[in-house]
């Protein structure tokens, strides 16, 4: 098989000049317009039956969107976004977002979202924005599509060209990593990829009308510039005449992205904090957790440090090898042969992949180019193959189907799993307490259910156990130490519970389905909440169990987990996150009858660390008892199987030590607090 760039065999058409693969020229066959279709009904047929399949994705798209919103399993990022667009539609021009208390402008320059706010009045308000992004991706597949149908219009024979068109089809429709790019919240990049498709596609075909598409692109904000740098590159490598508008391209990325950092508008995504540790020679795995690490560095002193040391890229990508391989695998790898999209693909992969950490490196929307570009080079690869190798084309169009349905099969179960987090018994809850909150008052929640409750003008995220700003007069906590996808570990949150009843003489309002809702009204003079770790104590009514129920009434120091006269742990969940040690356990209760009282390492799938069994105790009591945290448990994460992996956000190191109350049910047990202290 002659190597691509190698003189045509005799007897076949030559490409036009500076095609990456060896097709028959357009001149040969009929255009890819309308003619072209209706001179070819097995294309024609599947290119119908494709826009079809991408129209009902769409629907499954909103209607997952729509499912994760009303399950309030939407966090931090999707505040970012939604707050500013709620703030524009009803007159804020110049918002600014609470959450990174900064001007929304400086969060990567991301302009679009002002024309976006128009759109808050067309439909359900906060549920539009999430669907505006399923019809950003899905309108990127099909314009890709039409791209895959041209590519496979140029083959001689109909038959050919339905099934190459038909496994490009294939490669969107089966990929697990769509879903899981609108799942995580909402992102410009999605909103970004249609018109990033149109300038690769329109510059690939020559077309003059590719300029409307830049701007779109640049709106998007300063990840998406990056995508005008790649389709550009594109440009200079497919074809000579094209090199020139690839370099206007690669000239206007390069100028906006210094423009936004001479404004001070990365604030999103710092380049130093992102990648300043290639130039100080720091492992990329080191920095999970780590990512301000070289956020002091200037911009060319990041530079000249990865340019003496070219190998820690390298090293980086190795490391990250198993979310390369789930980059490029599902869409059929050999894509990134195609040459208008290799430098849109490389620059997509290589700026998330090579950032700090795996935070941005896992499957999510920040690959979206790759997912939709790939499958494209893909067709584009076959269509070369079936040329001169028709079967082997064929018996490879199949291998990468198979792979890719794999992919599927293997990560589509993980999906709700991975991010459908709060139950609906607790998003009922929500849904509740968040009708009773007015637009004018200021929110503080978990950053796990945080999104539905960014529509005002203050709401802050409970994500750590520094100090909160608070500045409404009314302020609304809503904490679910067990729901969502949550950066504070539980003993914190469930102290913090604590804190606004007793201390900050906070309104307790609801308690149910593991949701805890205070309205507090702040006092003039504090500005500030500071966030408790738990290492204090933890109230022991914040974390019933089957076999208990909180007692919240009377005075606060006197509320307790209570046993119902079942069998199971009154009080369980308690849980620290602390290194391997040695620790005393502390629980405070009473009781009538036999009680246990266990401590649980939760790393894995659970291993008792210590019991004591009492008979009874009289009046209140601290018990204690010794605890040995001195072998480590792994508490993984979901990792794929075979060669279909994937390599995710780590757990946060430390060892997840409960502490449970048990009892058979017989005798009246109530348990008050409960902590944990390391020995010396």
């Amino acid at each position: 098989m002659p190597a691509p760039g190698s003189p045509p065999a005799a007897g076949t058409h030559a490409a036009p000049r500076g095609s990456w693969f060896r097709i028959p020229s357009q001149r040969t066959v009929p255009s890819p317009g309308r003619e072209a279709s209706n001179s070819r009904p097995r294309l024609s047929r599947v290119g119908k039956i494709g826009y079809a399949v991408l129209a009902v994705q769409l629907i499954g798209f909103c209607a997952w969107s729509t499912l994760l919103y009303h399950r309030y399993a939407l966090t931090w990022d999707f505040a970012v976004y939604h707050q500013p667009w709620y703030l524009i539609a009803h007159g804020h021009l110049n918002p600014s977002t609470s959450v990174e208390s900064l001007p929304f402008w400086r969060n990567d320059a991301e302009f679009a979202i002002w024309p976006l706010a128009i759109l808050y009045w067309l439909g359900p308000h906060s549920l539009t924005l999430l669907w505006l992004q399923d019809i950003g991706v899905v309108a990127a597949e099909a314009i890709a599509f039409g791209w895959m149908c041209n590519v496979a219009a140029r083959c001689r024979e109909d038959r050919t060209a339905g099934w190459l068109a038909a496994t490009g089809l294939i490669l969107f429709t089966v990929s697990p990593w769509l879903w899981w790019s609108i799942s995580f919240d909402f992102h410009m990049e999605s909103v970004a990829m249609p018109f990033a498709v149109l300038l690769a596609r329109d510059l690939a075909s020559g077309r003059r009308r590719l300029w409307w598409w830049v701007v779109p692109v640049l709106a998007c904000g300063g990840p998406a510039a990056v995508y005008v740098l790649g389709i550009g590159a594109g440009g200079i490598l497919a074809a000579r005449r094209y090199w020139r508008r690839g370099a206007v391209l690669v000239a206007i990325s390069i100028g906006y992205s210094a423009f936004i950092v001479t404004i001070g508008a990365d604030h999103g995504a710092p380049l130093a904090r992102h990648y300043g540790y290639l130039a100080l020679g720091v492992s990329a795995s080191y920095l999970h957790g780590r990512l301000a690490t070289g956020a002091n560095l200037t911009t060319g002193q990041m530079v000249r440090g990865i340019a003496k040391h070219p190998l820690r890229a390298l090293e980086a990508l190795w490391q990250k090898r198993d979310d390369v391989n789930a980059a490029l695998l599902p869409g059929g790898v050999v894509g990134i042969l195609f040459r208008p999209l290799l430098p849109l693909i490389t620059v997509g992969l290589l700026s998330s992949v090579l950032s700090a950490g795996w935070r941005f490196a896992q499957p999510s929307f920040q690959l979206l180019p790759v997912y939709v570009a790939v499958p494209v080079g893909t067709v584009a690869a076959l269509a070369w193959l079936s040329q001169r190798h028709t079967r082997i084309a064929g018996a490879f169009a199949i291998l990468v189907v198979a792979q890719a349905v794999c992919w599927a099969v293997i990560w589509g179960p993980q999906l709700p799993r991975h991010w459908l987090r709060v139950s609906a018994p607790a998003a009922a809850t929500l849904a509740e307490v968040r009708a009773q909150i007015p637009e004018s008052d200021e929110v503080v929640a978990s950053q796990g259910i945080l999104g539905p409750f960014s529509g005002r003008v203050d709401v802050h995220a409970i994500a750590s156990t520094w100090r909160t700003p608070v500045s409404g007069n009314d302020v609304w906590f809503v904490i679910t130490p067990t729901a969502g996808t949550e950066l504070q570990t539980t003993a914190s949150s469930m102290a913090f519970i604590g804190q606004l009843a007793g201390p900050m003489h906070a309104q307790l309002v609801a308690r149910a389905n593991g949701v805890w809702a205070f309205r507090w009204h702040r006092p003039a003079a504090q500005h500030w909440v500071v966030i408790p770790d738990g290492t204090g104590g933890v109230p022991a009514w914040t974390a019933a169990g089957i076999g208990g129920r909180p007692a919240v009434t009377g005075a606060v120091g006197g509320w307790h987990a209570v046993s119902t006269g079942r069998e199971g742990y009154i009080s369980d969940g308690i849980e620290w996150l602390e290194p391997l040690g040695r620790y005393t356990a502390q629980v405070v209760l009473s009781a009538t009858g036999p009680a246990n009282v266990e401590v649980w390492d939760d790393n894995g799938k659970g291993v008792l660390l210590a019991r004591r069994t009492i008979a009874a105790a009289a009046g209140r009591q601290a018990l204690t008892l010794p605890v040995d945290v001195t072998t480590a448990l792994r508490s993984g994460v979901y990792s794929g199987w075979g060669p279909f992996r994937a390599h995710f956000v780590p757990p946060v190191p430390g060892q997840r030590i409960e502490m449970r109350v048990w009892t058979d049910g017989s005798d009246s047990v109530k348990v008050y607090s409960a902590r944990i202290q390391p020995v010396g």
